[in-house]
């Protein structure tokens, strides 16, 4: 195994992912072992001939089809929510995450390409004796020197898209990670396909900005798989006789995100919104500071505006109770925005029922509910089972305690 590859990874996945650790620890224990450990971050990296699949710390790895279960998740925080029509990511025994990614983008790319790829405009600049677009102003002091040569701008029709580009990436950077052949070759041909684009992949800005019309439209989930692994993308490249190529996510963000998306649903049963804002309270009455900050990562507001619920996504095991500095941020976000339902939202890999503490307040205020909220992500498995998980909320929503 390369260690110095896998250190040089590191440092771009750190920076990439956002994190002030490296993502894959390295103990080398003797000549002949060297122990690896994955801390916030889900994917899959290749090291050599090595597979190594990382599974998120809420969901099971011990789980069957739990890599099915992340590109569900992943489908929807990274790259939007993707019809059950358009692939059959679901129904795939278990196999790693980027044969169920190339899976996907194979199908979308053979029914949304039988036709081409649709083709964008592109300016260019020109010089000639004609004017066949519109005058170069950043070019005019060439204008003065050679005053019989016109410097203009101008569109023309191209194959060389920011989605043909993606999709080009995408097929080499899955070709290198697939277990299966013939998926390699398959996604080598659509590469082959597109040698005549550009070979670096659009910015993740541009890439999100990519719209497709209603002809292109069986091409959505291509655009989305190429969306996952640019978010996710570390490293790929070669060295000597051993390669690395890779992609990991930021798991703590992507359960987050998640779960904003199920509250979002939730809401919209009982006709309220979500959203995630600073709240800034604690007048300074005396000596040096600044106002106090607090962060929820969900509050549920009614038509009106005012805040009915609070809740806070938990990348963390749960027990037989929070912790208490989680619990102390919560209740300060109820009583600051005037909440007496309030949540902390765990993954569990089982039915697990929620717990509820009263909260009573001796300065005379009202009394706070506390859940823990336990979300079973393993439902994601079954075809109604983001629906159970929305149902799952709105109910802690419902409640009459």
């Amino acid at each position: 195994m390369d260690l110095d590859l896998l250190a040089s990874a590191n440092k771009r996945w750190r920076r990439e992912l956002g994190i002030p650790f490296d993502p894959i620890r390295v103990e080398i224990h003797d000549e002949n072992m060297v122990k690896l450990r994955a801390e916030a971050v889900t994917g899959v990296l290749r090291i050599g001939k090595v597979d190594i699949e990382i599974a998120p710390k809420f969901l099971s790895a011990e789980t069957k089809n739990w890599q099915t279960v992340l590109w569900r998740i992943l489908s929807v925080v990274e790259g939007g929510h993707v019809d059950e029509n358009l692939t059959t990511a679901q129904s795939i025994a278990s196999q790693s995450l980027p044969d169920l990614l190339a899976e996907m983008f194979l199908k979308s790319y053979a029914r949304g390409a039988a036709r081409g790829l649709p083709r964008g405009y592109r300016n260019e600049q020109r010089s000639g004796s004609m004017l066949r677009g519109s005058i170069d102003t950043s070019r005019l002091g060439d204008w003065v020197a050679r005053p019989w040569e016109l410097h203009y701008v101008t569109d023309f029709l191209t194959d060389d898209t920011a989605l043909a580009r993606l999709l080009r990436w995408s097929a080499n950077c899955l070709a290198a990670t697939v277990k299966t052949p013939a998926r390699s070759r398959a996604l080598l041909e659509i590469a082959a396909g597109l040698a005549h684009v550009g070979r670096h992949p659009p910015h993740i800005a541009d890439a999100r900005q990519i719209g497709l019309g209603i002809q292109y439209r069986e091409l959505e989930p291509a655009r989305i798989v190429g969306l996952l692994l640019l978010e996710g993308f570390g490293v790929h490249h070669a060295k000597g006789n051993f390669s690395l190529s890779g992609f990991l996510w930021n798991s703590d963000l992507i359960y987050e995100n998640y779960v904003f998306w199920l509250c979002q649903r939730a809401a919209a049963h009982q006709g309220s919104r979500v959203d995630k804002r600073r709240i800034v309270f604690g007048e300074v009455v005396s000596g040096g500071g600044t106002k106090l900050v607090t962060e929820p990562d969900v509050v549920f507001r009614d038509t009106k505006g005012t805040p009915i619920a609070v809740s806070d996504a938990k990348y963390k095991r749960l027990g037989t109770r929070p912790k208490s500095s989680d619990t102390y941020q919560l209740v300060t976000a109820a009583h600051v925005l005037g909440c007496q339902r309030v949540s902390l939202t765990y993954p569990v890999a089982q039915d697990r029922s929620p717990t509820y503490w009263r909260i009573s307040s001796s300065l005379g205020g009202l009394d706070i509910v506390l859940t823990a909220l336990p979300l079973n992500l393993m439902l994601l498995l079954q075809p109604k089972g983001p629906q159970q998980l929305v149902d799952a909320i709105h109910g802690w929503l419902s409640n009459k305690f």
